[in-house]
């Protein structure tokens, strides 16, 4: 079975993107609306239009990590964007809720 990381924070961007997207946009996307590059300790999720796909993106020692989840119905529910928020920090003990099997 499959640990989750102890991360410090899990931010959660605020807008669709592609799921098709890898982790060189997903890095591009993080530096050009946060400002810096992602770090250990600092896990992305990111959401697909139709609010039924997930994708979580994090730096550990071997690199970039990505996980996804697709519900065959229904979708996600997600935090409310801020105005001009582009990231919202959640706790990252929903994690395990998220993509449990």
């Amino acid at each position: 079975m499959f640990r989750w990381p102890n991360f410090k924070e899990v931010y959660l961007y605020q807008k669709p993107i592609s799921m098709r997207w890898g982790s060189r946009k997903l890095t591009e996307l993080t530096i050009r609306d946060r400002g810096c590059e992602p770090v250990r300790g600092e896990a992305f999720l990111f959401y697909n239009a139709r609010k039924n796909e997930l994708k979580l993106f994090f730096l550990d020692d071997q690199g970039h990590q990505e996980f996804s989840k697709r519900l065959p119905t229904g979708g996600f529910i997600l935090p409310a964007p801020e105005p001009n928020d582009t990231f919202v920090t959640i706790p990252g003990r929903l994690l395990q809720s998220l993509f449990r099997a």
